[in-house]
């Protein structure tokens, strides 16, 4: 405890100088990172092997979680660690959980570790003691075949349900035991066991003895650490750094290469390549980390999943919904605007001119079959009702959806008015000034059409029906209009209504509701069976981790961070251990609305999903500090909105080709001061855009030389740059007197009594089938 006061403290006294935009190094970073078990607390944990595989244990436990898990079979289950011949028993150690593993420490002065190994399909086994001792490790198996030991190396064949051979190497010499125990022949103080998977024993022999002739747990901590800090953020609030660094490391487990890069959707069900899924999680996964070769992977390889059949059908052009080893589909209107919107924001960070011309090519079939199959007389997407995130079916013959959104819901023509706007711009880089006068033409339209048709001038539609009537259901949808497009959307008045609407209906301080707990078809609980299928509440009640993202966006635009703040701590505070139900270190894919006894939050869905902290880390770089690179333009881009609670930060942000900029930011009498070194090879232009006290945005702009520190100095519609005045004008007005005061909803109690859809069993089924859904 003494380490971690010591580093806590010299954290904070970072803060005081600019030497607080300097990473930490590996020990602390971790020390600070590591998230400690109470005493005899079972909670799960997961770390990735950026593979094809995960992680699942429990805390203070042997027998619970899935293990190594592979769809090859799962082989590896836990381990024990000894000292002497006496077993250290878990449950009385103290365990604290890292990204890659765990580890425990016990009161004889020893302490045992697992480590995923990224990229290597392999983990590392390590126990340890104050003093040499005959140490030694026993993996719990799953299954297994043959044992056999040859060569310092320990093979088991593949057992029941698996075809992976399991090798096992160590950094010292060792004695085979009865129930595969690995005994150090002499006393160390330090012993460990790599255990590697290969198709054949050979491979993984070969693997295991490789690896266990390194430091193969201390590759991994190194790896880790300069990928979790290629970008970095360090504030005043030391629980949602940790929070924050976690949501990194959870949102790189699922950065996989199984069917090519790509970036599963979550654990344990949906482990394979959703489009949707994967460029909503794109940019907080890969793009605010500067993990840029890797977006351009994930882009690259959904690009090969293009439908270009001949002759064409009506999904001809999209990229599919999901990719996995038995079937590729594309039954999603979103997956392809939403992937040429990631590919544009990539181009935007990275200034890649090249890979706007692959995009190119993905975009022209791409509106060729969207404009031919489903564009109306409007310029608005038509699509099927259950082609949206919001995509339950009932299970009946004809598969009716549980939320009907067709055919044209709100976040749809958002994201094709964005799609087209980048297809325009896609096309004048390629020279192709035809298509993208048409392209830009037709975005035009469609948002000419979709303010006409769904805003009436106090409330949003959600959906336009069949028969062209509004569905004015409160849903978060809305909350996209006025954050997922590049430019605005929707006048600033009405985004700002909207806005207000959803979140004054919506928004718990735990999250964000997919449907008003006023409306009929509300469901206070995802999981509920005496009343209702799960997913009957799926899309109708229950809180979705990932909305809180676009929450957060729309809510900082217009200067309600205060409000978004206290969200994010909670939101920080499921991350860093949401009860016995949660994932150590992750977010569920969804939460009850309404809470349980005591307050006590209930987590469903995936245990571990990555939409959720995808969206949690870009609300952190890209929503408080405010950093949109736009390189195309030699712009890098701040629209901050900085928490109160906030008193400095500093930040290291990277974009471009190996370039990065040094933030240090602290609050003055006056206003703010903010320091800029950019760390680079050319001067850039830095365009701010900060937040006055009535929420209106001033701007300002400035050229920054490489190499050289300048400071920044903001206060009510005034800009310094080292003293010297700047031009300031007026960026966006306020639009306080519209929002008003926000505050977070207050859920009611949980009575089914008092919900019309717990007033017998399986009602909004009924309703459905019934064709009396409105």
């Amino acid at each position: 405890m003494m380490r971690r006061s010591l580093l806590v403290l010299s954290l904070s006294l970072a803060l005081t100088s600019a030497a607080a935009v300097e990473k930490p190094g590996v020990d602390a970073f971790f020390d600070a990172m590591a998230i400690e078990a109470a005493p005899g607390q079972q909670s799960r944990f997961v770390a990735g092997d950026n593979l094809a595989g995960y992680f699942e244990g429990f805390t203070h436990d042997y027998e619970r979680g899935a293990g190594y898990v592979f769809k090859s079979g799962t082989v590896f289950g836990n381990y024990m660690s000894y000292v002497d011949g006496v077993q250290n028993e878990r449950a009385g150690g103290r365990e604290e959980v890292l990204p890659f593993g765990h580890r425990v420490a016990y009161a004889n002065g020893s302490a045992e570790e697992l480590v995923l190994l990224s990229k290597k399909h392999a983990l590392a086994l390590r126990v340890s003691s104050a003093k040499p001792a005959r140490l030694a490790l026993k993996p719990l198996l799953k299954t297994a075949g043959a044992v056999s030991f040859k060569d310092s190396v320990v093979i088991v064949a593949p057992g029941q349900g698996a075809t992976q051979f399991m090798a096992l190497a160590a950094s010292a010499p060792f004695d085979l035991e009865d129930g595969l125990l690995l005994r150090t022949k002499a006393p160390e103080s330090a012993f460990t066991v790599v255990a590697a998977f290969g198709a054949t024993a050979d491979e993984a022999a070969q693997r295991a003895r490789v690896l266990a002739a390194g430091d193969p747990i201390g590759d991994e901590r190194r790896a880790t650490h300069a990928a979790l800090t290629a970008s970095y953020l360090a504030t005043s609030d030391r629980e949602y750094d940790k929070a924050l660094n976690w949501a990194k490391a959870a949102s790189r487990l699922f950065v996989v290469e199984e069917y090519g890069a790509g970036i599963w959707a979550g654990l344990p069900w949906f482990r394979e390549n959703w489009g949707r899924d994967t460029f909503i999680a794109l940019p907080g996964t890969l793009l605010v980390s500067g993990q840029f070769q890797d977006a351009r992977a994930v882009l690259a390889n959904f690009a090969r999943f293009q439908n270009l059949k001949q002759p064409r059908d009506k999904d001809y052009g999209r990229i599919p919904n999901r990719v996995s080893p038995d079937e590729i589909i594309y039954n999603t209107v979103d997956g392809t605007p939403w992937m040429l919107r990631e590919a544009y924001e990539y181009i935007r960070y990275t200034g890649d001119q090249a890979f706007a011309r692959e995009m190119y090519k993905l975009a022209v079939p791409y509106f060729e079959g969207a404009i031919a199959n489903y564009v109306d007389a409007d310029g608005l997407l038509t699509h099927a009702a259950s082609d949206t995130w919001m995509d339950a079916r009932v299970e009946n013959p004809t598969h009716q959806p549980w939320s009907d959104r067709g055919p044209r819901a709100n976040d749809i023509q958002a994201l094709w008015y964005t799609a087209l706007d980048t297809g325009a711009w896609l096309a004048e880089q390629a020279g192709d000034t035809r298509r993208a006068a048409e392209w830009r033409a037709l975005a035009n339209k469609a948002r000419a059409s979709f303010l006409r048709l769904f805003w009436d001038g106090g409330t949003m539609a959600d959906r336009l029906r069949a028969d062209g009537s509004r569905d004015t259901r409160i849903r978060p949808n809305q909350l996209i209009l006025a954050t997922i497009p590049f430019d605005d959307f929707l006048p600033g008045p009405v985004q700002a209504h909207v806005t207000k609407n959803a979140v004054s209906r919506l928004l718990y301080p735990y999250g964000i509701a997919s449907l008003s707990q006023d409306d009929p078809y509300f469901h206070p609980r995802h999981e509920n069976p005496g009343f209702h299928h799960k997913d009957a509440a799926y899309h109708n009640g229950t809180i979705w981790g990932w909305n809180a993202g676009f929450t957060v966006t729309a809510l900082n635009r217009f200067g309600y961070q205060d409000l978004s703040w206290q969200l994010t701590q909670n939101l920080g505070r499921q991350i860093l251990g949401l009860g016995i139900d949660g994932t150590l270190g992750s977010m569920s894919e969804n939460l009850d609305a309404l809470p349980h006894e005591n307050g006590r939050l209930k987590p469903s869905g995936t245990f571990a999903q990555s939409w959720s902290v995808a969206e949690y880390a870009r609300n952190g770089y890209q929503d408080y500090v405010g950093f949109r690179p736009d390189l195309p333009n030699d712009t890098l881009g701040f629209e901050p909105a900085l928490p109160t609670q906030w008193s400095r930060f500093g930040a290291l942000l990277p974009f471009g080709a190996g370039e990065q900029l040094a933030v240090d930011f602290a609050r003055a009498k006056s206003g703010q001061r903010w320091t800029f070194t950019l760390r680079g090879t050319q001067p850039r232009t830095l365009r701010m855009a900060w937040l006055n006290p009535d929420k209106s945005r001033s701007q300002t702009s400035f050229r920054l030389a490489p190499g050289k520190p300048v400071t920044l100095s903001l206060g009510t519609r005034r800009a310094a740059l080292d003293g010297r005045k700047l031009a300031v004008r007026e960026a966006r007005p306020s639009y306080a007197d519209t929002i008003g005061t926000l505050h977070f909803v207050q859920p009611r109690a949980y009575r089914p009594e008092d919900f019309p859809m717990l007033r017998g069993q399986d009602t909004l089924r009924g309703i459905i089938e019934r064709h009396e859904y409105r």
